[in-house]
């Protein structure tokens, strides 16, 4: 559609970021920038037992000054900014500084999105329901989630990684908009719930788009297998 993207990537990634994008069908090189940041020194704030997820988000968190930085040293500011599970502390530099529009990504699908933006507003009777007594757990307009299929995440309210996780649902909201990895054949149910204002809409706030499908795309030679063939 002729949009310009910048991609800021750790440093560490950056060259490999750059040559998958640059070798994707129909990409147009004059399009895209890819930007490394430095990969920031945790060691302090985590620990070396700590869930990988935490310090991921914790890595990411702290290049945050790095990429207000590079955004102000734009000639011409982005008018949108996205970021995925991991990056939802940048939505904090929207507003005043920068006026851009703010969109959160999920490369999962919308009853992901719906299980992870409606969890943190369970009362804790009904969260004790399905962690404790495994009961389905049930969703706004849509299907419930069988205790089997409920993440991991979700399991334990004394773990580090449910208290840092669970709560990033709330923020959801504070974007201009989720785009979801689904489309509207395959989740008709999920997605209609997100537009209604008495179900999943009430507590989204904001639109669900859905792009999807993406995915990425498969090595032929790492997937040769005689009973494939």
């Amino acid at each position: 559609h002729g949009f310009h993207v910048t991609i800021f990537v750790l440093e560490a990634d950056a060259a490999s970021a750059q040559s998958q994008f640059l070798n994707s069908p129909g990409c147009d090189v004059n399009l895209i920038d890819v930007i490394g940041l430095p990969t920031p020194d945790i060691s302090s704030l985590v620990e070396p037992s700590t869930h990988f997820a935490i310090k991921l988000l914790t890595m990411m968190r702290e290049t945050i000054p790095t990429i207000r930085s590079k955004i102000t040293e734009m000639q011409h500011k982005p008018t949108a900014l996205i970021v995925d599970l991991f990056g939802l502390d940048a939505l904090k530099l929207d507003g005043d500084q920068f006026n851009m529009l703010t969109y959160v990504f999920i490369a999962s699908n919308a009853r992901f999105l719906a299980l992870i933006m409606y969890f943190p507003t369970l009362e804790k009777d009904v969260e004790e329901e399905h962690i404790i007594k495994k009961k389905p757990l049930a969703l706004p307009g849509c299907e419930p989630v069988r205790f089997e299929d409920t993440l991991e995440t979700f399991l334990d309210p004394s773990d580090e990684i449910y208290r840092v996780f669970v709560p990033f649902g709330l923020v959801y909201p504070t974007a201009d908009g989720i785009l979801v990895n689904t489309w509207d054949a395959i989740e008709p149910k999920t997605l209609k719930s997100f537009q209604d204002p008495t179900l999943l809409g009430r507590i989204a706030r904001k639109p669900a788009y859905p792009i999807g499908p993406l995915s990425r795309p498969i090595d032929p030679s790492k997937t040769n297998h005689p009973v494939l063939d």
